[in-house]
């Protein structure tokens, strides 16, 4: 069943891919290439979630919402195409400094990068989670964001993974030694 989503997910994503080969000059902002359900971006100018449209240039990191049942396809340069899933939400921008970074902060991406694309100049494509960041050195790949934690799935290829301690301390682990530290004082107490 897994398989078979793969494949038909990879279809529409060729499809994509092949339309980038026929464009004219480099660019560094990624297209809304298709969507379908509810997708927004959080517009700063008023402060609202407005809905996205086929063909608009993300030129600027911009914060995208997918609504359940929906899903979202961005076409990136260098021949790479990115799904979102539904109930994602992600921050995509354009390229900076030779790389190209997704941060993924809840749901599902799943990237398809052209095998046969120039790679020497090509920018590197990266998915940031809460668990790291996820690098493709493949072609085919998933990254989801859960309850605070990142998973990759690797269909076709590798992916370079590098880890992240965690941004805020372990609060359990607080609370289970404020609660030991309680009970060996009350316990000193009381000798």
């Amino acid at each position: 069943m897994k398989s078979k989503a793969f494949v038909l997910l990879l279809i529409p994503l060729a499809g994509l891919l092949s339309a980038q080969l026929g464009e004219v000059g480099p660019s560094s902002a990624p297209q809304i290439a298709e969507l379908s359900g509810l997708v927004t971006r959080y517009d700063e100018k008023s402060a609202s979630f407005i809905p996205v449209r086929i063909g608009e240039p993300i030129s600027e990191p911009t914060l995208l919402l997918t609504a359940a049942g929906a899903e979202l396809m961005i076409a990136f340069p260098s021949q790479i195409v990115a799904r979102l899933g539904e109930n994602t939400q992600a921050v995509v921008g354009p390229e900076r400094e030779g790389r190209i970074e997704v941060d993924l902060q809840l749901g599902t991406l799943t990237a398809l990068l052209d095998p046969e694309r120039k790679k020497d100049g090509a920018p590197a494509f990266a998915v940031r989670g809460s668990g790291g960041v996820t690098e493709a050195t493949g072609t085919f790949y998933a990254v989801t964001e859960y309850k605070g934690q990142t998973y990759t799935s690797v269909k076709k290829g590798e992916v370079k993974k590098k880890t992240t301690p965690p941004a805020k301390p372990d609060f359990a682990a607080y609370l289970k030694r404020a609660k030991s530290k309680a009970a060996s004082e009350k316990s000193s107490r009381s000798e």
